[in-house]
């Protein structure tokens, strides 16, 4: 992971397909020098805020958020892919 300076500006997405529904984290530095993070799903969302935090404690909450996102989303497709088999399975009267 590159050094960073300055997180103001640092973001990260989240898995998926639809962009309506895609998560996004953004550090932003505000007037007190302190890091917030704001979180918004999809692109029209109000974010939720979180902070105010040290610079890196805001790296680490968005790459932490980022990471679980996609652990979250690959765990859904896996289920998905389950039991799209097993109702192929079902349907040709293998069960």
């Amino acid at each position: 992971m590159p050094e960073h300076t300055d997180a103001d500006g640092y973001s990260k997405v989240g898995p998926g397909p639809m962009v309506a529904i895609r998560l996004k984290w953004t550090v932003h530095r505000g007037d007190d020098d302190q890091y917030y993070v704001h979180e918004t799903i999809g692109e029209q969302s109000a974010p939720v805020i979180s902070g105010p935090m040290t610079s890196d404690a805001a790296v680490h909450f968005v790459d932490t958020h980022e990471d679980e996102a996609h652990r979250r989303f690959e765990l859904l497709r896996s289920e998905i892919a389950g039991r799209s088999s097993l109702a192929e399975f079902e349907r040709k009267g293998e069960a």
